[in-house]
């Protein structure tokens, strides 16, 4: 984190970084979430996220996250505090300086300009899926065939909410609809065939249910049955199309996942961040240099975070999407920008990796006690703030400061490309 002391040179640096991407834009009608203007994007460096303007000295404060040990920023505040502007500013000056970035929105507010969407739900204005049973074959060395499954079945006992008995049931299913797809533990070769969905797990259980043999465990499977069949027969799981990696690593993506119901939400968003996580792995680690445009491949955006870190379990299992994460995802260039109410809705891993945290104004004194211990802040000053984008901001080496957010300014006809 930087703060602007000579503003002579700071607007000059501000200027010229302005004068090359009008040039980029002007001259060769390229955006920001073109690949075109990724192409570019050396010239937009070093990676500089105006935030907006200390209270006290009116001076400018920036971001930057590429001087700091990771590109991870936290954004606590009660509705209306302003998160979501944050998020979007935030989101914005990222793609402006060429780097990609992932939006998870489940509450269909998080539109960065420019940035295209797509909608996950059952309607039909949403035609692409996710298959929560796809597999890493390319870690068959590290990660086994069982551990692999046995992780989205605890994703899913943890949305769906499912009983011991009821778990161990699926977890039977799942593994014999990868034995009906061809793919067995002991051939790492055979785990480049086509997954199996969770349609074919529910048709496993259905049969189950009726066999003579199965007697014994009839009134467990029902039960699973029961459980299970409302998520695993939503569209978003079978459709043939499915969201192109390439393009979110490249172009960036606003994912709207507000129009479905809360467990689907939740089982998506997961899928889709160790797709995510997978795709960029794969790419290897980062080669550490000065630029931050090989530091940084992709930014992820995600507000109220508790959707995905308070279901069923606890938040600092290690096998949460969030933590790995934390622990894993600076070595790939993966940057996180997470938001929610209260800091007890992030793991101890996600708060210890945060470099940078922004806490605006809490709902409650409750609130304000437990945002306010993270930043060292009394929680008199934080229930004090105005709201809309005022609050306290620590970074890493330095102080905390009291700071406005700036909002975007209005979307241009060229920015109004999200849909």
């Amino acid at each position: 984190m930087a703060m602007t002391s000579d503003v002579g040179r700071r607007d000059l640096l501000s200027v010229r970084r302005s004068l090359r991407r009008l040039a980029l834009v002007s001259c060769c009608e390229i955006y920001p979430c073109s690949r075109e203007y990724r192409r570019h994007a050396h010239l937009f460096m070093p990676l500089q996220v105006r935030l907006g303007q200390d209270v006290e000295s009116l001076e400018s404060v920036t971001w930057r996250p590429g001087l700091e040990a990771n590109g991870f920023f936290l954004i606590l505040g009660a509705s209306g505090s302003g998160k979501t502007e944050t998020l979007k500013a935030v989101g914005r000056h990222i793609l402006e300086h060429g780097i990609p970035v992932l939006v998870l929105d489940f509450h269909g507010d998080v539109r960065v300009p420019g940035l295209s969407s797509v909608l996950m739900s059952s309607g039909t204005d949403s035609w692409v899926g996710v298959n929560p049973l796809e597999i890493d074959s390319h870690r068959a060395h590290e990660v086994g065939l069982r551990d692999q499954y046995e992780a989205v079945v605890d994703i899913i006992s943890r949305t769906i909410r499912l009983g011991g008995q009821q778990r161990s049931v699926l977890l039977e299913a799942v593994a014999e609809a990868y034995r009906c797809a061809g793919m067995r533990e002991e051939a790492p070769a055979t785990w480049h065939q086509p997954p199996p969905t969770l349609d074919w797990v529910l048709s496993i259980l259905q049969h189950w249910a009726e066999a003579p043999e199965r007697t014994s465990q009839r009134a467990s499977i029902r039960s699973c049955i029961s459980a299970v069949q409302g998520a695993f027969g939503h569209p978003v799981f079978s459709r043939p199309h499915h969201l192109v990696m390439d393009d979110i690593l490249t172009m960036g993506m606003r994912v709207d996942l507000s129009k479905a119901p809360v467990g689907i939400r939740t089982l998506v968003a997961d899928t889709l961040l160790r797709k995510v996580f997978r795709a960029v792995a794969l790419q290897g680690e980062t080669t550490g240099e000065a630029s931050d445009l090989d530091r940084f491949r992709l930014f992820i955006v995600i507000d109220e975070v508790k959707i995905l870190s308070t279901q069923k379990g606890d938040v600092d299992d290690p096998r949460l999407i969030l933590n790995l994460l934390a622990t894993e995802a600076r070595k790939f260039g993966i940057g996180l920008i997470l938001a929610s109410q209260m800091s007890s809705h992030f793991g101890a891993e996600v708060r210890g990796n945060a470099a940078t945290w922004l806490v605006l104004k809490p709902m409650d004194m409750e609130q304000a006690r437990r945002n306010g211990r993270e930043i060292g802040v009394m929680p008199e000053l934080l229930m004090e703030l105005r709201g809309h984008g005022e609050g306290f901001l620590r970074w890493q080496g330095d102080k905390v400061r009291k700071i406005q957010v700036h909002r975007l300014s209005p979307v241009t006809a060229s920015d109004a490309r999200e849909e």
